[in-house]
């Protein structure tokens, strides 16, 4: 198979510029507002144009992707989901990367506790008959450091080393068209409107774990452990940050006016009839999806 070129990064190229046959591919990061991303992905490209990994089967998806015929890979113009840096090696086609970031301390407590309660996650059994405590899973999963790791391509499963984190930031600085912040949503979305084209002028949260405690109501002690054993992810935010918020200041006004539009038209109370008939699409749209990716 034809080995893919990568587009330049972000901080390479001017943002408001998209090849016409460049594919995109979306690291959706594990609680990092990826999920609301995807809703909104899905509303922007044909779905015979997507592939979109499983979430519960991901390891299964991510390996039925790299299977596929060069034929269908180049068709596909977005690539999303829960996988690992490094398709574009396999793609026939040019493509970039995009991806969402969070702040690590406030990542691992919510995805601590959404592993806790969703039945369908590959460690929700184990917590619970283990009844582990979030302490618990910061010492003894591995777990750690999974934004650098994920951004690296490097197994989640295994350590985080210097290396990988170094990789991580190297990647993202050379190969990823916009990154985002899930604190600064709306100027994330705004740059990938400005970048890709896309339209949607409104958004819902999807997937949000409200059963969790803040980062207040957590003991010191736990945060400290969680600070020591993501010390990588903390490194990898603060690059991320600082390409982040150079993106921000290059394009300085359209951003302020895309968040400001997409923020207000998000608090504006909507008609209760209209709201559930696009969450009834979007969801069509994600199964949609989701089946032909399958095939």
């Amino acid at each position: 198979m034809m080995k893919s070129s990568i587009a330049p990064s972000a901080e390479a190229t001017d943002i408001n510029r998209a090849s016409a046959d460049e594919a995109v591919i979306f690291l959706h990061l594990p609680k990092t507002a990826g999920t609301t991303l995807n809703r909104l992905i899905e509303w922007e490209y044909p779905l015979l144009q997507m592939y979109s990994i499983d979430p519960v089967l991901f390891e299964w998806s991510s390996a039925h992707l790299r299977k596929l015929s060069p034929r269908r890979l180049q068709r596909t113009r977005m690539f999303k989901g829960h996988m690992l840096f490094g398709l574009h090696e396999v793609l026939p086609q040019p493509a970039t990367y995009i991806t969402v970031l969070r702040e690590p301390v406030d990542r691992v407590i919510s995805a601590f506790y959404f592993m806790r309660s969703y039945k369908l996650h590959p460690l929700y059994w184990k917590f619970r008959r283990g009844n582990w405590t979030i302490d618990d899973f910061v010492r003894w999963s591995r777990r750690d450091n999974v934004q650098s790791k994920i951004i690296a391509g490097a197994d989640y499963e295994e350590p985080c080393t210097a290396e990988i984190s170094e990789k991580a930031k190297d990647n993202l600085r050379r190969h990823f068209a916009v990154v985002g912040l899930s604190e600064r949503f709306e100027e994330s979305l705004a740059l990938m409107k400005l970048r890709f084209g896309w339209q949607f002028n409104t958004y819902s949260s999807f997937n949000v774990t409200r059963s969790r405690p803040k980062k207040h109501d957590l003991a010191k002690s736990t945060l400290d452990l969680i600070i020591e054993n993501n010390s990588y992810d903390i490194e990898l935010y603060e690059c991320a940050r600082t390409i982040f918020e150079s993106a921000v200041a290059r394009n300085a006004t359209e951003v302020k006016r895309i968040a400001a539009e997409l923020e207000g038209a998000r608090s504006r109370p909507q008609d209760s009839l209209n709201s559930t008939m696009f969450s009834i699409r979007s969801a069509t749209r994600k199964a949609i999806s989701r089946a032909y990716s399958s095939i």
